[in-house]
C-alpha cells in the first residue's frame, strides 16, 4: 500500500480534529470570558437604564451585570435601595441629571446607595426585584421599591419580555426556593402562548436559553461588547448608515424634559376620553355590585358606601400573597402611581371617592401581606405630571421627599440603623 494515501488520511484526521479542538478551546474560552464579564461593571456612570440599552433596541440587560453596577458603587456601610418597577419609576419625561432617584439619593445622603433599575414596562417583580433578592445575603440592609396600579396583581416570574430575568437568576442559583411562589409561576405558565408572536421567544425556548447561559454566560459577554466595544445589532431605531456600529455608551441618555412641554400637549384633548376612561379603570371592578337581575353596577349601597367587590380584591390578595417570598416582603415598598389631577377633576365626586377608596384599600391590603406601601399624587398638581401617569422633574422631586422619608421609616423598623 502507497505511503501517501495514508500520510493524506492521517492529515485530514488530524486536521479534523485538530479544527474540532479549536472550536472546543474557543467555545469555552468565550465561556471563561463571559463569566469573567458577569463579576465585572461595564456600565459606566450609571443613573438609569436608557433605550440604547434596554430591550426596546434588542439589548437585554442580565442580572449579572445590574450586580455587578451595585457592587461597583456601594459603600461600606450603605443600606441598598434598589428602585424597579415602570417606567414611572425609570424617570420617563425627567432629562438626565434630574431623575427623581438622584434626588432621592440626595434626600437620604451617603448612608444610603440608591439603584434605579425600572424599565418601560416591566412589573413589581421584575429586574429590580430579581437582583434584590439576589443580593439578599450580600447585602442583608436593603429595600425594594417598586410601583403598580391598585389592585394589580404581580406575575410571580417577572411579566412579558422582562420575564427571562427570572429564569436567568433561577438557572443561576441566585433565588430563594419558595414552594407557594413555584407553584404560582406554574399555575400562571398553564395560561402562556405556546407560541408567541414573531420575535419573541416561546417560555420554552426562553428557559432553554437561560439554563444554556448558566454555564456559557453568553448574554453578560455580548451585553459587555455591544455597550464598550461595537454593535452590531442594526434597529430602526439607530441612525443611518454605519453609524449604528457605534458601541451604545456613545449614546446620550435621549429623556426629554417634560416641564417644557405645554399642558396642552401634556394633556391632549383629543386623548380626554381615553385617559378618562384609563382613570375609571383603576377602581372599576374593586367596587361593584349586582342587582337583582344580575347585572353588575358601580353604585353606593343602600347605606351610601361602595361596596367591595370581593372576587376582585380576594384575586388580587392571591397574586400578591405569592409574588415574593416572605423574607422579601417586610422590606419591599410598594408605591401606588394616582393618575394626575388634571384628570381626576373631571370626574364626578362619586367617581373621585370611588378612585380614592380604591388606591387607600390597595395600600391596606399590601401591607396586610408583610409589605409597605404607601400611594401618592393626591397633593401634586398638574405641572408635577408629564401626562396622566408620568412625573415631571417637579413631580419626581416631591415624590423623592415622600419616598425618602419612607424609606427612612423603613430602615428604623428593619433595624437597619442604629438607635
Amino acid at each position: 500500500m502507497s505511503v501517501i494515501p495514508v500520510l493524506r488520511r492521517l492529515s485530514s484526521a488530524i486536521a479534523t480534529r485538530t479544527m474540532l479542538l479549536g472550536v472546543a478551546v474557543g467555545f469555552g474560552g468565550l465561556c471563561w470570558l463571559g463569566r469573567i464579564t458577569a463579576g465585572q461593571s461595564h456600565l459606566t456612570h450609571f443613573v438609569r437604564f436608557t433605550e440604547w440599552t434596554s430591550p426596546e433596541t434588542n439589548y437585554y440587560p442580565t442580572v449579572g451585570e445590574m450586580m455587578a453596577t451595585v457592587r461597583a458603587r456601594m459603600q461600606p456601610g450603605q443600606i441598598l435601595v434598589i428602585v424597579g418597577g415602570n417606567s414611572i419609576l425609570r424617570g420617563a419625561g425627567q432629562p438626565a441629571g434630574q431623575v427623581w432617584t438622584q434626588r432621592l439619593q440626595t434626600e437620604l445622603g451617603v448612608g444610603y446607595g440608591v439603584f434605579n433599575f425600572a424599565f418601560d414596562g416591566s412589573g413589581i417583580t421584575d429586574g429590580g426585584a430579581v437582583v434584590a433578592e439576589a443580593l439578599r445575603r450580600e447585602y442583608p440592609r436593603q429595600v425594594y421599591i417598586a410601583n403598580a396600579a391598585p389592585g394589580q396583581p404581580p406575575a410571580p416570574d417577572g411579566t412579558g419580555v422582562y420575564r427571562f430575568m427570572f429564569w436567568e437568576a433561577y438557572y443561576k442559583g441566585l433565588l430563594i426556593a419558595d414552594p407557594a411562589r413555584a407553584a404560582a409561576i406554574e399555575a400562571s405558565n398553564e395560561n402562556l402562548p405556546v407560541r408567541n408572536p414573531p420575535g419573541e421567544p416561546s417560555l420554552q425556548e426562553l428557559r432553554t436559553r437561560e439554563w444554556l447561559d448558566q454555564f456559557c454566560y453568553f448574554q453578560d459577554l455580548w451585553n459587555r461588547v455591544t455597550y464598550k466595544d461595537l454593535n452590531l445589532v442594526w434597529g430602526f431605531y439607530m441612525r443611518d448608515g454605519l453609524q449604528f456600529l457605534r458601541a451604545r455608551k456613545r449614546y446620550a441618555d435621549p429623556e426629554p424634559d417634560s416641564t417644557t412641554f405645554p399642558l396642552d400637549k401634556r394633556y391632549n384633548p383629543s386623548n380626554l376620553a381615553i385617559e378618562l376612561a384609563n382613570v375609571r379603570g383603576c377602581s372599576q371592578f374593586a367596587y361593584m355590585s349586582f342587582s337583582a337581575a344580575g347585572n353588575p353596577q358601580m353604585r353606593k349601597d343602600a347605606s351610601g358606601r361602595w361596596p367591595l367587590y370581593r372576587p376582585f380584591w380576594d384575586q388580587f390578595v392571591a397574586g400578591i400573597r405569592t409574588a415574593m417570598p416572605d423574607e422579601l416582603k417586610p422590606r419591599t415598598l410598594v408605591l401606588l402611581s394616582r393618575s394626575s389631577p388634571y384628570y381626576i377633576r373631571r370626574l364626578s365626586a362619586d367617581e373621585r371617592e370611588r378612585d380614592d377608596l380604591t388606591y387607600r384599600h390597595g395600600v391596606e391590603v399590601w401591607k396586610a401581606e408583610g409589605y409597605d406601601a404607601m400611594d401618592y399624587g393626591s397633593d401634586f398638581n398638574d405641572d408635577d405630571y408629564g401626562d396622566r401617569t408620568h412625573l415631571t422633574r417637579l413631580g419626581g422631586a416631591k415624590l423623592a421627599r415622600q419616598v425618602a422619608d419612607k424609606v427612612r421609616a423603613m430602615a428604623g423598623a428593619l433595624h437597619y440603623t442604629r438607635p
